[in-house]
């Protein structure tokens, strides 16, 4: 199992550009398992499936406050809070899930998400709100407001990597699904992805997506009693 520092700890520009490699940047293409600390996130909470204009302006509303946010403070625009330090702008990472039985990512009824940034745990909740303020200073059209601190805890895990177009991705679910079944485990989290590719900018067929579930025993059905 990959071992993880704990958040918190992470205090320099190259811990937390190691943080960001073991937590998703070298995941290979078989099954691994790793244990995940809490961590802080900008996140916004939509419904609708992928391509709607909702999650499109939940990516631009996240990378336009981390951009402002770590660009603010390594050019004194926004107050330096305790231990800061320089850091990369992690991968946009997705919880998915439905409110009915079955998972459907393209039924806008029932799919459920959380989009979200990693950024590092001296960030406040009072830094986001001056760094959305710049943000929606300089594109007023875009909904920043929708955006919030919050802690995303994922704990034990399974991931894999997936290559390819989006729309490939259910094999490689399959065989994740599978893994996590024959160490006797069983699914404990929604479905994460994390996006290592921009498909602006990527090929379909070279697209890099970490796929994770969270984890826990699997529970053991009781024998029939005998009379």
């Amino acid at each position: 199992m990959k071992a993880l520092p704990s958040f918190g700890s992470v205090r320099t520009t190259k811990a937390y550009d190691e943080f960001l490699k073991t937590l998703y940047g070298n995941v290979k293409r078989h099954v691994e398992e790793i244990d995940v600390p809490s961590v802080r996130v900008i996140s916004v909470i939509g419904r609708q499936p992928p391509a709607s204009k909702p999650y499109q302006d939940a990516i631009a509303v996240l990378y336009g406050i981390a951009y402002t946010l770590k660009m603010g403070l390594k050019f004194g625009k926004l107050p330096t809070p305790p231990g800061y330090f320089d850091y990369k702008v992690g991968a946009l990472e997705t919880f998915w899930w439905s409110v009915g039985k079955t998972f459907d990512i393209t039924n806008a009824a029932t799919l459920r998400w959380q989009a979200f940034l990693m950024v590092p745990a001296f960030v406040t909740g009072s830094l986001v709100k001056k760094a959305r303020s710049q943000a929606e200073a300089m594109r007023p059209g875009v909904p920043y407001g929708t955006a919030t601190l919050a802690t995303v805890t994922e704990g034990r895990s399974m991931q894999v990597l997936h290559v390819g177009p989006y729309d490939t991705e259910r094999p490689t679910i399959a065989a994740l699904l599978a893994h996590v079944a024959d160490c006797g485990l069983a699914v404990a989290g929604r479905h994460h992805e994390i996006y290592l590719s921009d498909p602006r900018r990527t090929s379909p067929e070279k697209l890099r997506t970490v796929i994770r579930l969270a984890v826990k025993p699997a529970s053991r059905k009781r024998a029939p009693s005998r009379a």
